[in-house]
């Protein structure tokens, strides 16, 4: 699973590569698609107005570096 930070709007949100259902992986997807899952802060949804924002990219990272275990697991 890929765990990325990508503007959304105005604001940055953590997303996730993984297909909703698939199985884990270790490997990247061929290619970036709109379909993505976004970080709620506990639990990965579909839903992009869920997702926690960042009024910054740093901020969006510093958050996965420090939430690394929760976020991936």
């Amino acid at each position: 699973m890929g765990i990325l930070t990508r503007q959304q709007g105005d604001v940055y949100v953590i997303t996730s590569d993984r297909a909703v259902g698939a199985a884990r992986t270790v490997r990247a997807p061929a290619r970036l698609g709109d379909d993505y899952q976004v970080w709620t802060g506990s639990a990965w949804s579909v839903e992009r107005t869920e997702a926690i924002s960042f009024a910054s990219l740093d901020a969006a990272d510093e958050y996965v570096r420090a939430n690394f275990t929760q976020v991936t697991g």
